[in-house]
């Protein structure tokens, strides 16, 4: 059995919630006025202890962080921002009027995205920001749809019976039930056909690619058992084998975990179900 493409749902963030932190008043006020006239719903906090407390209640999408404060500095701040699931993927943005590579890097190194240099220009503020805020809507918009079909996975996923797949044949092909003679074999020429691996190749990325479905192999199109037997191999262990490699190879490792085989007694043969 096939079904579309899983993570579990990270934590509910504001798309355009910010926290300005800075120990210095002036500093956060050209922050703030910088940010103020585009819309963003605005937090302020005058340390990194502070800045913690309200980023693990608020978990805004990007945070601006000074890097020489008072108490734990922006360093340690990012670093325990990073560790907490509910902040991890909040965009940390180092501010500081220290522009050494080493102090970069180091900022780079721990998890923060970008470094705007003081004193502050509002349209690099305004623009840094505006582009990190895009690339976080697209991130969490990925991570949603990961998450949405991992739950139509789970609710999709169920173990086939003998008697559940003698009732999708005699039901015959659909939109999403496919047969296939044989996954490698041709009947006519008598030999190995890579045009009919393919043809199985192509189903299965179909249904990973839409809602789902089910391909029987060892059926022929009118619903006729034929078995496995035909396709040659030693063993159904073998033949098992043969189908993921294959399917590894052409769909890669990330999609082929959603394809789920079994092979079942139908009419007195055995029949491959994916």
């Amino acid at each position: 059995m096939t079904r579309a493409r899983t993570e579990a749902q990270p934590p509910s963030v504001s798309p355009d919630r910010i926290l300005l932190v800075d120990d210095n008043l002036t500093n956060l006020q050209v922050l703030y006025q910088a940010l103020e006239r585009e819309g963003y719903e605005l937090l302020v906090a005058r340390s990194g202890e502070e800045a913690l407390e309200i980023a693990d209640r608020a978990a805004p999408a990007v945070i601006l962080l000074d890097i020489n404060m008072p108490g734990i500095d922006g360093y340690e701040t990012c670093r325990r921002l990073k560790s907490n699931d509910a902040t991890s993927r909040s965009v940390v943005v180092f501010l500081s009027a220290r522009g050494e590579v080493e102090d970069k890097l180091r900022g780079f190194d721990i998890g923060a995205a970008d470094y705007i240099s003081k004193p502050f220009q509002f349209e690099e503020v305004v623009a840094r920001v505006r582009a990190h805020l895009e690339t976080h809507r697209r991130q969490r918009l990925l991570e949603r749809e990961k998450s949405e079909l991992g739950a139509r996975l789970g609710e999709s996923f169920r173990e086939l019976s003998d008697g559940d797949v003698a009732e999708l044949i005699a039901g015959g092909e659909s939109e999403r039930v496919e047969f296939k003679s044989t996954l490698r074999w041709n009947l006519h020429s008598n030999k190995s056909d890579k045009k009919i691996e393919n043809a199985v190749l192509k189903t299965l990325a179909a249904y990973l690619n839409s809602e789902g479905g089910v391909l029987m192999v060892g059926i022929d199109d009118e619903g006729r058992t034929l078995g496995l037997a035909a396709d040659r191999f030693p063993n159904e262990d073998k033949l098992l084998l043969h189908l993921a490699s294959l399917a590894k190879d052409v769909l890669g490792g990330e999609f082929t975990r959603y394809v789920r085989t079994s092979i079942h007694d139908v009419s007195e043969e055995r029949v491959l179900v994916a």
